[in-house]
């Protein structure tokens, strides 16, 4: 296969290249594994990974992942992508598994098999090609649930994901990058990417957004695509200066534990809502160790006790309640 280096793939490769070298602290030189499926987009990430520079790309080892949904479809994008990785002089891996037909079965099935090869290959990190396409339909669906700041964050170019019990990097190195630019690597190379028959179903939300909504915004602003991933890029910086805040805050009046965390009611009462909301939410995920979030609805309860008196019952064995001590405490049982 010819290494055509298009406007385009160049583009896209220095936007990776500079995405890994951001994080490189964190990374620590290691291995880090590319998440390619055979569609557009993660074959553009794959195109592009060859045109990095030498050190890093021979950190790269390629994944496929088939989720038994369509076998043949899923055998001719695992040879496809085999191809070309080994083409360009990658290691490469598959795996597959039977899941159930939903987004979240998938995903979580995927994350698996690629947080198992991570760990194999001792790499600090998996790529996905998410683009900004992607952030856009993410930044809609988030709204129309009712999402605050925090969530409309989105999806960040690096966060972590614990997986088999391990601290696993995700590195999404082209959210700046177009769904248009994806298409136009693949052609520079003239190749044809797989395509899922089930990204045009109306069953699926995100779908139903990228087929009927987002058209209908470009044509009240072009740049609407553009417009919906620049908000969420500000509403991470505000985010992180309101958790900045709420650390700082917290810190004169608290006491942290391995099970239990327990502040002054009086000043606890003082601090204002958008900082408590985050005071809680850290604490929790402090507690339970594993990413667990609490609902609105649930904050909402533990805000009102906070501010009377009284406890509130919250998921795996845990509880926030006042004390005769004027204490506020959370808790949950000793596994």
């Amino acid at each position: 296969m010819d290494k055509p280096l298009g406007p385009v793939n160049k583009l896209v490769a220095m936007k990776i290249r500079a995405s890994i070298l951001k994080y490189g602290e964190k990374l620590e030189d290691k291995k880090m594994i590319l998440a390619v499926s055979g569609g557009p987009d993660s074959l553009a990430m794959l195109l592009a990974a060859q045109n990095v520079g030498l050190n890093i790309k021979k950190k790269f080892i390629v994944a496929n992942f088939s989720h038994g949904l369509r076998p043949k479809e899923d055998e001719s994008e695992r040879i496809l992508v085999k191809n070309i990785a080994e083409n360009f002089g990658f290691s490469f891996t598959s795996g597959s598994g039977e899941v159930r037909a939903n987004e979240a079965s998938a995903r979580e099935a995927r994350y698996n098999f690629l947080g198992k090869v991570a760990l194999e290959n001792d790499a600090s990190a998996i790529l996905t090609a998410h683009t900004r396409n992607d952030q856009a339909e993410t930044v809609l669906l988030r709204l129309i649930r009712g999402t605050g700041l925090k969530g409309i964050r989105s999806i960040r170019e690096i966060s972590s994901r614990k997986i088999y019990g391990n601290e696993i990097y995700l590195l999404r190195p082209m959210l700046e990058v177009t769904r248009d630019q994806t298409e136009a690597i693949c052609n520079e190379f003239n190749i044809h990417p797989a395509r899922d028959k089930s990204n045009e179903s109306l069953r699926y939300s995100r779908n139903r957004v990228r087929l009927k909504v987002i058209p209908e915004l470009i044509k009240v602003n072009s740049q609407a695509q553009s417009a919906l991933a620049s908000f969420a890029e500000r509403a991470a910086s505000d985010n992180q200066l309101l958790e900045d805040l709420a650390l700082e805050a917290a810190a004169g009046f608290e006491s942290r534990h391995k099970f239990s965390i327990e502040w002054d009611k009086k000043q606890l009462r003082q601090i204002p809502e958008p900082l408590l909301v985050r005071i809680l939410e850290n604490s929790w995920r402090q507690l339970t160790e594993d990413g667990s979030t609490l609902g609105s609805k649930k904050l909402q309860q533990m805000t009102r006790v906070i501010h009377s008196s009284g406890e509130v019952y919250l998921g795996k064995a845990g509880k926030l309640q006042t004390t005769e001590t004027n204490k506020v405490i959370m808790k949950i049982t000793k596994p």
